[in-house]
C-alpha cells in the first residue's frame, strides 16, 4: 500500500484494508509505522480498516443492489486507522 501512495502522489481516493477481525491491532500499529507516517498524505489518513466478517455480511445484505451503491456504503463500515484520530 505504500508503494502505490508513494508511486501515485496525487492518488485522491480512499484505501481500504481488509483483514479478519483479530488482525485489526495489527494492521492499525503497521499503517500507523513511522516510516508510513512520513508519507504525504500519512497513510493512517488515506487508509480505513474493514472487518472481513463485517465486509461479508454486509454484502450478503445488498446482494441484490450492490451494484447501485456508492462510496459511502466503504466509508459506513469502515474504521479509521488513524490512532490519535480514533
Amino acid at each position: 500500500m505504500a508503494d502505490l501512495i508513494a508511486m501515485q502522489p496525487n492518488l485522491n481516493i480512499p484505501l481500504y484494508l481488509v483483514a479478519p477481525d483479530e488482525r485489526r491491532n495489527k494492521v492499525i500499529t503497521e499503517v500507523n509505522r513511522p516510516t508510513f507516517s512520513r508519507l504525504s498524505p500519512p497513510m493512517n489518513q488515506m487508509c480505513r480498516f474493514i472487518p472481513i466478517p463485517t465486509l461479508q455480511e454486509r454484502i450478503t445484505q445488498v446482494a441484490t443492489v450492490i451494484k447501485y451503491l456508492k462510496e459511502e456504503f466503504l466509508v459506513e463500515l469502515s474504521e479509521s486507522c488513524d490512532i490519535e484520530g480514533g
